[in-house]
């Protein structure tokens, strides 16, 4: 009986202590460390592959310029590419999880929830399917240095076909 209760000790600690390292309960400060790694001015290069809304793949080029508004609780975040779109950022303390609002030119917008990674230096982004049609997305940013981001971004219909799938990467001005 001790051997059991010696053995589940031994792997239960272990995997909780990961999954704290894991987890994203940030204070306020914490929160805004986060943030910053994306504020500033940067060039875009964007590679959207073929799928299904696009046709054929396609190269964009442009700038991205971020700052805190509203007492350093939100990152805004002005994207200007073939489009203008505007992104609010922010962490929910009661969620602990980061809120991302996007607003794009064309009238579209949407919401994500993200979960940062400090042991790869990752935010990994979950769409939230407000429309009820299935529709799942993904945003994978990983922080390659202070002056480096490389993103992954994919979205699905409900029945696994690529919607859209793009690369990209961000260096700081």
């Amino acid at each position: 009986m001790k051997t059991k209760k010696f053995i589940s000790i031994f792997i239960i600690f272990p995997l909780l202590g990961i999954m704290n390292l894991n987890g994203q309960n940030l204070s306020e400060n914490g929160a805004f460390d986060v943030l910053i790694k994306w504020e500033g001015k940067w060039k875009n290069e964007a590679v959207f592959e073929k799928s299904i809304l696009t046709p054929k793949r396609t190269e964009t080029r442009g700038t991205t310029e971020s700052k805190f508004i509203l007492s350093n609780k939100y990152l805004e975040v002005m994207v200007y590419n073939n489009s203008v779109s505007k992104h609010l950022v922010a962490y929910d303390q009661k969620s602990n999880q980061f809120n991302r609002w996007e607003f794009n030119s064309d009238g579209n917008n949407n919401f994500w929830i993200g979960k940062w990674n400090k042991n790869n230096n990752t935010m990994k982004w979950d769409y939230i399917d407000f429309s009820g049609n299935g529709i799942s997305g993904e945003i994978i940013e990983r922080f390659e240095s202070d002056n480096k981001i490389k993103t992954k971004i994919t979205m699905k219909d409900k029945s696994g076909n690529i919607l859209l799938n793009i690369n990209s990467k961000k260096e700081k001005i």
